[in-house]
């Protein structure tokens, strides 16, 4: 009788295997890729360059992960499918911090599958409609809104034409802010500012974005000048960038550390500032393009 028993048991886990088998042999995936994203900015009357290389995706309501760009992505599934793309951008120049890009709506669609074959997709994102936008500075207009605190004698600030390409993407030429050291070999320092002075700042803990386009073989330090009725005028170094070298890059700034809980009727001003060494024998020349400031309402 243990026998007959065991003989049953050592069948039925014999046709289990082979069902199971027989499952994984027979699964074919539909493939999403997606090279690359797009984003809509005519809504706030901006232009559309972004740098947005991570996404999180959802399925049928279903979380299936977070994706690079670009990305091929495996799929049990076909037919007309819900996905929803939510656009991340790298924070603080931090390659290894990636955060929610707030500002733009997630992408809600529909998208056909067929199995054994690839769908490429490209997510379209647009702003919105609570997103706040404080400061836009494309230079397209041949004006500028940065100007210099402190400029020396020979130094100069002008707007320029350009190559411009970022990640391989909006190749061409581009109308930028350019900030020039003179040509000599003593130490220099040069400090630039937004034009207006921002007043009405959220102070409750909401994220402040300020994006921007840089191109410089010097390093910059990106700082608020913070002016609060407690504490009067402070100057806060922020971030600091690294050399780019010959390619732009774009950063992502959350300013909300230095300005969430401050004093009501604290004002701020965005202050860029560059010192170059007597020894520096690179480019004199640092290029600024598209920047926006911007959080939700």
């Amino acid at each position: 009788m243990r026998k007959h028993i065991k003989n049953v048991i050592i069948s039925l886990l014999v046709v289990l295997s082979f069902g199971g088998c027989h499952t994984e042999k027979n699964f074919i995936p539909s493939y999403l890729k997606i090279d690359s994203f797009n984003v809509d900015a005519s809504s706030i009357g901006g232009n559309n360059i972004h740098q947005i290389t991570t996404f999180q995706l959802y399925q049928n309501n279903q979380f299936l992960g977070t994706y690079p760009v670009p990305s091929q992505i495996p799929l049990d599934a076909e037919g007309k499918n819900n996905f929803i793309f939510a656009p991340y951008i790298k924070r603080n120049g931090n390659s290894q911090t990636y955060a929610s890009y707030m500002v733009l709506n997630p992408l809600d669609t529909f998208i056909s599958l067929s199995r054994n074959k690839t769908t490429n997709f490209t997510p379209k994102f647009v702003y919105r409609n609570n997103a706040k936008i404080l400061w836009q500075e494309d230079f397209q207009n041949s004006t500028s809104t940065l100007i210099p605190i402190s400029l020396t004698k020979g130094d100069t600030t002008q707007i320029v034409s350009r190559p411009f390409e970022l990640n391989k993407r909006f190749g061409g030429t581009t109308k930028c802010f350019a900030a020039t050291f003179a040509n000599n070999d003593s130490f220099k320092s040069m400090d630039l500012g937004c034009f207006d002075i921002f007043k009405n700042l959220p102070l409750n803990g909401v994220s402040i974005n300020l994006e921007f386009d840089i191109k410089t073989d010097l390093p910059v330090q990106l700082a608020l000048k913070r002016n609060s009725p407690t504490n009067g005028a402070e100057y806060v170094p922020y971030l600091f960038i690294n050399p780019t070298g010959d390619v732009w890059k774009r950063f992502y700034v959350d300013l909300i550390y230095e300005i969430q809980g401050q004093a009501a009727g604290t004002t701020f001003q965005i202050v860029y500032s560059i010192d170059k060494p007597a020894s520096f024998s690179g480019s004199r020349e640092i290029l600024f393009d598209n920047i926006r400031l911007s959080h939700l309402n």
